[in-house]
């Protein structure tokens, strides 16, 4: 389960996760993590978690969006 809390809204993602070591998909993660925050430094050990959802949980003004 994944979950983030802002003040009164939260979310919850639950799903199975696995880990990916694929270089294509770490320099996928690595490319979207930088438009959204910084540049990471380079890791030859870093590794993608891939969870596929299965079910949202969350406050009801963030699900009425969807």
């Amino acid at each position: 389960m994944l979950s983030q809390v802002d003040g009164a809204r939260w979310l919850s993602l639950e799903g199975r996760a696995a880990v990916n070591s694929d270089i294509d998909a770490v320099r996928d993660a690595e490319l979207r993590y930088a438009q959204r925050y910084r540049t990471p430094r380079p890791n030859p050990r870093r590794v993608v978690i891939e969870v596929q959802i299965e079910r949202v949980l969350g406050s009801a003004d963030l699900l009425d969006r969807a």
